[in-house]
């Protein structure tokens, strides 16, 4: 039987993709073999307005590099520091905006030599 193989999968959700990041790439990375490429929006983990601590870089920093251990390579990447607060009063009372990173990876299982 053929395995299903995903083009592209496209992750801009707003800090929950947290769930998603920590559960596939620590208990179930297998599963990414299938995406040809992966297009993130990663927002600072931790709800705080108008800066990034050091932590929410470090965690960032460490599922970048699980990416790569499991055969993704950053094809793109940006820092959004200006929508810190652009987008405040579209969110949920007591959530303010968090900052934010945009990387899209290509799955290296997928390049032809």
């Amino acid at each position: 039987m053929q395995q299903r193989v995903i083009d592209v999968l496209k992750i801009d959700a707003e800090s929950a993709e947290w769930p998603f990041l920590r559960n596939i790439l620590n208990e179930d990375s297998d599963q990414l073999n299938i995406i040809r490429q992966l297009l993130l929006e990663i927002h600072t983990p931790r709800f705080k307005p108008h800066q990034m601590t050091k932590e929410d870089e470090i965690e960032m920093m460490f599922y970048a590099k699980k990416l790569k251990t499991v055969g993704f390579a950053v094809f793109y990447h940006n820092e959004h520091y200006v929508c810190c607060g652009r987008f405040s009063p579209m969110m949920p009372p007591g959530v303010t905006e968090k900052c934010c990173k945009e990387s899209s990876y290509v799955n290296q299982r997928f390049l032809v030599a």
